[in-house]
C-alpha cells in the first residue's frame, strides 16, 4: 500500500469534513500543523474550498489562496479524490509561474474601476483588497539552505511590492539567522521608479538585520530602467546571472 508520507508533493488524508488524517512529509514542512484542511485555506477561500472538496463529487479539483509556512498567501491547485469509505486524499500543487498573469489582470481592473463613480466605491475597494493580496504572493520566500534563501519577484517592479510584503520578509530571514538572501528578476516585468526607490529601501533593511541582497536574472530592459532611475550597484549588492548559477554558486561558497 502506498505511504502518503512519502509522496513527491505536499498531500492530505482527510474524513469527509476535511479534518486532517494524516500528511506527507512535505505537507508537514509546507504548511503549519492544523487540525482541518480548512484551517490551512485564507478564509475569503474557505466557501469555495467546502463546496468543491466534497466526497459526492469524487474526484475535484480547485484552486485555493492557502497559508503556508513562509507565506500567509500561496496560490495553490487542489486536486482531491475520494473512496468509497468517505476518506479522501487531496494533492496541493504550488502555481507561481501564473501570479504574473493574474496580477495584470487585477491591475487593469483596478485603473478602469478608478475612473468609475461613487456607487462603484465597494467594489473598487474589494479590488484593491485582491490586489493586496496578489502583491503577497508576488515575492514569496523560498529557503535554500540554512543560511540562503530566495526571493522570486514577479509582475510589475513597484513601491507596492516591497511596502506589502517588507515586514513579513525581513521578520522571516531574521528569526531563521539567514546570512543571504537571492531576489530573483526573472519574473519581473516593467521597473516602476518607484519599485527602484523601494528595492533600495528594502535591501538597507536587508543589510541593518545581517542579510546579504544577491540580485540575479536582471534583463537588459531592467538594467536600463534601473541606470535610468539612477540606480546604482555598489558595495551593498552582488549581482550575478541566473538563478541556477547564483544558487550554485552561493551553495558550494556557504560550505567551505
Amino acid at each position: 500500500m502506498f505511504d502518503i508520507n512519502d509522496h513527491p508533493l505536499p498531500a492530505f488524508m482527510v474524513d469527509e469534513d476535511l479534518n486532517i488524517l494524516s500528511q506527507s512529509k512535505l505537507a508537514t514542512e509546507a504548511f503549519s500543523a492544523r487540525s482541518s484542511f480548512l484551517e490551512l485555506v485564507d478564509q475569503d477561500s474557505r466557501k469555495k474550498a467546502s463546496k468543491i472538496l466534497n466526497p459526492l463529487l469524487k474526484e475535484a479539483e480547485v484552486e485555493l489562496v492557502m497559508g503556508t509556512a513562509q507565506s500567509p498567501y500561496t496560490l495553490f491547485q487542489v486536486y482531491a479524490k475520494w473512496s468509497s469509505n468517505g476518506s479522501g486524499q487531496l494533492i496541493c500543487v504550488r502555481q507561481d509561474e501564473r501570479l504574473e498573469k493574474l496580477s495584470e489582470a487585477l491591475q487593469k481592473q483596478q485603473e478602469r474601476l478608478a475612473d468609475t463613480n461613487f456607487d462603484l466605491l465597494d467594489k473598487k475597494e474589494e479590488l484593491e483588497a485582491a490586489l493586496v493580496k496578489v502583491k503577497k504572493l508576488s515575492s514569496p520566500f523560498l529557503p535554500i539552505s540554512s543560511s540562503l534563501g530566495i526571493i522570486p519577484l514577479f509582475g510589475e517592479l513597484d513601491e507596492n511590492l516591497f511596502h506589502v510584503n517588507a515586514h513579513h520578509l525581513l521578520q522571516t530571514l531574521q528569526d531563521g539567522n539567514y546570512d543571504r538572501v537571492i531576489l530573483d528578476f526573472s519574473g519581473v516585468g516593467e521597473v516602476q521608479p518607484s519599485g527602484v526607490v523601494g528595492l533600495l529601501s528594502f535591501c538597507s533593511m536587508l543589510d541593518v538585520v545581517g542579510v546579504s541582497p544577491v540580485l540575479c536574472g536582471i534583463k537588459p530592459i531592467h538594467a536600463q530602467h534601473l541606470a535610468k532611475h539612477d540606480f546604482e550597484l555598489n558595495q551593498h549588492f552582488d549581482v550575478t546571472g541566473n538563478l541556477k548559477n547564483a544558487v550554485t554558486y552561493y551553495l558550494t561558497d556557504s560550505s567551505i
